[in-house]
């Protein structure tokens, strides 16, 4: 939801197209981090190609979906703010704290490619979300907030889920 900016239809649809892909590859995508980011990158290259075909949902939906979620309108504009590719990078690396090679796999992206993407993402965000210079340096050692501390809840419980079916 926070990488199609609120866009829920294009998010469901997306998502659905990556997770049946990914029944597909079930054998090859064991490791929990690696099938999330693998589900990930198959869910960033649908949205790329779905973007070509489709009209946006209206700001105002998409406003209002992300505020059911915790997001602020600070947050809003940060998101806003940030292409495609950069809103997958921070969210991947800001949010649901994917180890650096995960989100090499969500981007399909060379490691230093990579970095400077986050981190232009970042500093683009805290910018139009009205952060500061320090701000800039506590998000990149842990995330904070309320929408932050759902993920990590959802997350959390979604490993700890894949961990008792091995």
């Amino acid at each position: 939801m926070l990488v199609t900016l609120g866009d829920a239809q294009l998010a469901e649809r997306v998502a659905g197209f990556a997770l049946a892909a990914g029944a597909g590859q079930a054998a090859a995508l064991r490791h929990p981090e690696r099938a999330a980011a693998w589900l990930r990158a198959r869910t960033l290259r649908a949205l790329r190609e779905q973007r070509r075909f489709r009209r946006s949902a209206a700001a105002e939906d998409r406003r209002a979906t992300l505020a059911q979620l915790g997001v602020g309108d600070a947050a809003y504009r940060g998101l806003a703010s940030l292409d495609l590719n950069r809103r997958a990078a921070l969210v991947a690396s800001g949010i649901e704290r994917f180890d650096p090679i995960d989100v090499e796999t969500i981007l399909n992206e060379a490691p230093a490619a990579t970095r400077r993407v986050v981190a232009e993402a970042r500093r683009r965000y805290l910018r139009f979300a009205g952060g500061s210079a320090d701000a800039d340096q506590a998000s990149a050692e842990e995330p904070m907030g309320e929408l932050a501390d759902r993920v990590r809840e959802v997350a959390s419980r979604a490993f700890s889920i894949g961990e008792v079916s091995r």
